[in-house]
């Protein structure tokens, strides 16, 4: 998996015929389509399992191949972690993708995911649209499969065999969203770990709510962890960037001891070395950290720590960047946030520590002076 780091070029969102209409939406992916039948140039566009998302893509699509322009259109709803790995393998030039990703049901939008020297722009064009049917008849269209390779690249990043010898089990909220189905595929049958998944069938509207892990209550998911013999609990986001972990006693871990926890994970067992950057502790938090804590911690890992509410797109590379709402960037692996991926990495911390993750952050919360 690559680590180069595309940020999101530009993104629109609005509320669902208030601002986000389908004529808004195809003003904008014009725009796009007519510097690239210029450049000649390749675009994806995928969608997330959001309201409508697959029709209106398809109607991009279609809109942008009349313009001239080679278009590949996501088989699927995708994480928009998969989005950056086909592009980082070439697949093509530049995505756009159907998504307000994690934002509440009632809002839609569109990213448009490319280099920062293209010259792209998703501000609506005032050229007259061609007459458009909605829904689309089926298009005829090349469509591409761009979830099986990021399960591929999944597979290559972590130590399965260490994660499936093990008699683990694991609580995966998938909260209707991209990712359903992509942890229960990789662990597969035949090992002893049992991942056991919760809210993978889509839901176009996210229970009335947010597929955002710490904007949910996630109140199933930790009851199934708490009152069963499970390991850890994973709610990953709608569009797969953004991770919240439960441990065993049914309390989900703040992202700043998260943070933590996979950079020592990282350290102990990658040899990782650098930066991590995670979110302060939240102002009532029992790990309120001390100047000579965090040094401990640094001078026990080899890191180096900074506190900072968002530090994914500074132009170093850290090992981990974790941000309050629970997104996580892995620079060696991933050239985006992937919460998916950072959620595997858990799951072998568990697997690797005599104790499982309760282990590990007792130990951690034992150096923070935390009982």
């Amino acid at each position: 998996m690559s680590a180069y780091r595309r940020p999101f070029l530009q993104s629109w969102e609005a509320a669902y015929t208030a601002g986000f209409t389908l004529e808004h939406l195809r003003r904008r992916a014009m725009t796009v389509g007519m510097a690239l039948a210029q450049q000649r140039a390749r675009c994806l566009i995928g969608f997330d399992t959001r309201f409508l998302a697959n029709l209106f893509a398809q109607t991009l699509a279609q809109d942008l191949v009349a313009q001239g322009v080679t278009v590949l259109l996501a088989s699927t709803p995708t994480p928009l972690p998969a989005i950056h790995h086909a592009l980082d393998q070439k697949q093509a030039d530049c995505a756009l993708y159907v998504s307000a990703r994690n934002r509440p049901y009632y809002i839609g939008g569109l990213l448009l995911i490319a280099d920062e020297k293209s010259g792209l722009s998703i501000a609506p064009t005032s050229a007259p649209l061609p007459d458009v049917e909605f829904p689309p008849a089926t298009p005829n269209i090349a469509t591409i499969d761009i979830r099986t390779p990021y399960i591929e690249a999944l597979r290559q990043a972590i130590d399965l065999d260490a994660i499936r010898r093990l008699p683990l089990t694991f609580f995966v909220d998938a909260m209707a969203g991209t990712t359903a189905g992509i942890i229960t595929t990789l662990f597969g049958e035949g090992g002893q770990t049992r991942a056991i998944e919760i809210n993978r069938d889509p839901d176009p509207l996210f229970g009335r709510g947010s597929p955002q892990p710490f904007e949910a209550s996630l109140h199933r998911l930790r009851k199934l962890v708490r009152e069963s013999d499970s390991h850890l609990g994973l709610a990953i986001a709608g569009d797969g960037t953004a991770l919240a972990v439960v441990e065993p006693g049914g309390e989900v871990l703040e992202p700043f001891e998260a943070a933590l926890l996979l950079a020592g994970h990282l350290a102990t067992h990658y040899r990782q070395r650098g930066l991590v950057i995670a979110p302060p502790p939240a102002p009532n938090s029992p790990l309120q950290a001390q100047a000579r804590q965090l040094a401990a911690w640094q001078e026990a890992t080899g890191m180096k720590l900074e506190l900072a509410g968002d530090g994914l797109y500074t132009e170093r590379q850290p090992v981990v960047a974790m941000t309050a709402s629970g997104e996580v960037a892995l620079s060696r692996w991933s050239s985006c946030p992937d919460g998916l991926l950072a959620g595997l990495f858990f799951c072998e911390a568990a697997a690797r520590s005599n104790g499982g993750l309760r282990t590990l952050y007792t130990a951690l919360r034992a150096q923070f002076g935390v009982q």
